[in-house]
């Protein structure tokens, strides 16, 4: 246990001589082609005559200017400029994130300027939608009144010392993020309120913010003092961060409504009188003052179907942690059986990259055994060693060395969460948003993240490129012997190409083929082609030996595709693939070609000592149909050549 005091963040003393702007508080009205913004200012006068708005576009062009005159006995301003023509903000994947600049001056008695605050805002609406539909109600983000599928996950500190997180480690982070498609994050209520520059990044890049205040997972007594402190805490984080665009919703705690009906807890009417007092009164109080509901969208908790104790994780409403896969040992497969209308938590541990297991872990000292001492203490979850144990024997066969246990824990990961996400976006309309738990790490350690604590990439994330793309291909399996393929198109225009598919043997021949051409309108997921199988799969033998692959072509480019097997992993009749590669290399890039002899199964690559992102990772090798993987020079730990690069790679399969 680390636990914070003191002073961690920037302090800084003011000493204002004519008066100050304590802050501005901007909302905004959309009609047809026009944005009526209303500026709120908070001043602390002592003399000062004039203060003056001026709005700046994208391109630095005045939008729109207002001057005000100021009194010597009040606080508070309000003037609404008009901006013709606004550029919208959207959401990534869904349109630009043009940024206005929003400039507020105050001048003294002497025209010289006293103080100055400048912000950067998005012209957007951006909501949560609670219609009801035929399934109950729907929990989605809304922007510019586009109904939008949320992709992404959720976010710790990015470190346990929280001194040691800077600006350019976050950064990365995000911008890992939105490699992996993400549109949208969740700040866990577990941890704390990220820095300004953490918000900056997703205003710049379009990824919506899920804003939890720092409470989760407890009781807490409503003492007069702490009321004070949850009113002060709520109100300065609220004035600080409500002008952001990304910030789609706040939220009041992380998973306490739902402790109270589903973990046991004591009876205790004052604790849960307290409760309602804090999240649905206090709360919801602090924001009507300083951000209200029809400007950003509270709610109560997470998981919740709006609060007062009623059916916290609803099927039906609201969002959902589902964590029955994996803490309660349900098999994989259980993730279908839902229906969510948003899953904001749900995941799968996995072991990281030997790289950081030797960061804390000494292999001459027997360390390297999952039930050691040390792997134990650098375990995030209680049995989770065991928990990972129990799932690997479900779907593969047993890792006999240190290196295979890793590739293996983030294969059973990644497949685990693909399955839920794509069943998910098969469900577009009826489920709205996906942030599996969780993307990063605050230490080193076996845990449930996708990058690991020193920004390596575990397979999870770059599954989450394939999974997370704007349009996808997925197959709903449940039927083996007639497998139906869908296309999650997340797109604003339509999917128009090609389906192709491929029932292969394990030497990766072609055994049967089709393709057919799809319309698939913007924002819908539809089933557009079922395959019957069924003289194919006859035996027992063939879906040990026979897998499917399947994909989407448009403008001639391959947007998205996968395989699938008809049995677990470990009851594949896998063949020695004898993959081989290629190394060739321009001014600012490598490629890698590999083919192989037979199927090869999610293919690992990494470095012994360096650490890269590839273009690709985890894919699979149709035998002798080459496959090229793209490293960015740039994003080499250390300059190498392409022998050395040689020198480096590793190869695992399954």
């Amino acid at each position: 246990m680390l636990p914070d005091m003191g002073i961690w963040r920037s302090v800084s003393l003011i000493v204002p001589v004519a008066g100050r702007i304590l802050d501005v508080y901007y909302s905004q009205k959309h009609t047809d082609n026009k944005v009526t913004l209303k500026a709120l200012l908070h001043i602390e006068n002592h003399g000062c005559k004039k203060a003056m708005v001026e709005i700046s576009d994208p391109q630095g062009n005045i939008a729109a200017k207002a001057d005000i005159s100021l009194e010597e006995s009040a606080e508070y301003y309000e003037t609404e400029l008009v901006i013709n023509d606004p550029q919208l903000w959207w959401v990534n994947g869904y349109g630009e994130q043009p940024l206005y600049s929003c400039a507020v001056t105050l001048y003294d008695e002497n025209d010289a300027c006293a103080d100055k605050n400048t912000q950067r805002i998005g012209l957007r609406t951006l909501t949560i939608s609670r219609e009801k539909d035929q399934w109950g109600e729907e929990f989605c983000f809304i922007n510019n009144g586009v109904k939008i599928f949320a992709m992404g996950a959720n976010y710790i500190p990015e470190d346990q010392i929280v001194t040691r997180c800077n600006e350019e480690k976050t950064r990365k982070l995000l911008a890992d993020c939105k490699a992996a498609n993400y549109n949208f994050i969740r700040v866990w209520g577990g941890g704390y309120y990220p820095d300004e520059y953490f918000y900056d990044y997703c205003d710049e890049n379009g990824i919506i913010v899920w804003q939890d205040f720092m409470f989760a997972c407890s009781a807490y007594l409503l003492t007069e003092e702490f009321e004070e402190t949850v009113r002060g805490e709520v109100r300065d984080n609220v004035i600080r961060l409500r002008n952001h665009p990304s910030l789609g919703l706040w939220c009041g705690n992380n998973e306490i409504e739902s402790a109270w009906e589903y973990w046991g807890l004591p009876e205790d009417e004052e604790a849960k009188r307290d409760y309602l007092i804090i999240f649905e009164d206090i709360i919801p109080q602090v924001l009507k003052a300083y951000d209200p509901c029809e400007n950003t969208f509270y709610w109560p908790s997470s998981p919740s179907s709006g609060g007062g104790f009623k059916d916290a994780s609803s099927n039906h409403a609201g969002d959902m942690h589902y964590w029955d896969v994996w803490h309660n040992f349900k098999p994989i497969e259980a993730f279908r059986e839902f229906y969510y209308r948003f899953c904001s938590e749900y995941g799968f541990e996995s072991l990281p990259d030997i790289k950081t297991c030797r960061a804390f872990a000494d292999e001459t000292k027997g360390d390297f055994d999952l039930c050691s001492p040390v792997m134990a203490a650098h375990q995030k979850c209680v049995q989770g060693n065991e928990k990972i144990m129990y799932y690997l024997a479900q779907m593969v066969r047993y890792p006999y060395d240190f290196k295979k246990l890793i590739y293996s824990s983030q294969l059973v990961q990644a497949d685990c969460i693909r399955s839920n996400v794509e069943h998910m976006r098969r469900a577009r309309g009826r489920c709205m948003g996906s942030a599996y738990w969780q993307v990063n790490d605050s230490n080193p350690v076996i845990s449930w993240s996708s990058i690991d604590y020193y920004g390596r990439w575990k397979g999870l994330h770059y599954y989450a490129k394939r999974f997370y793309a704007p349009c996808l291909i997925s197959c709903d399996d449940t039927e083996r012997k007639k497998p139906v393929l869908n296309i999650s198109n997340e797109r604003m225009t339509a999917f128009e190409g090609i389906v192709r598919w491929k029932l292969r043997n394990n030497k990766a021949e072609i055994l049967q083929s089709g393709e057919k051409s799809v319309n698939v309108p913007a924002l819908t997921a539809q089933n557009v082609l079922t395959i019957d199988l069924s003289d194919e799969l006859k035996n027992r033998t063939d879906p040990r030996e026979k897998y499917l692959e399947y994909s989407i072509m448009e403008n001639g480019k391959v947007l998205s595709f996968g395989t699938t097997l008809f049995v677990r992993p470990k009851e594949f009749t896998f063949l020695e693939p004898a993959i081989t590669y290629g190394i060739s290399e321009s001014e600012d890039k490598f490629a890698l070609t590999f083919c192989a002899e037979n199927y090869a199964k999610s293919v690992c690559l990494s470095l012994k000592t360096a650490d890269c992102v590839f273009s690709d990772n985890w894919f699979d090798i149709h035998g002798k149909e080459p496959v090229t993987i793209m490293i960015d020079k740039a994003s080499l730990s250390r300059k190498m050549t392409a022998q050395e690069l040689s020198g480096e790679l590793e190869i695992m399969h399954n």
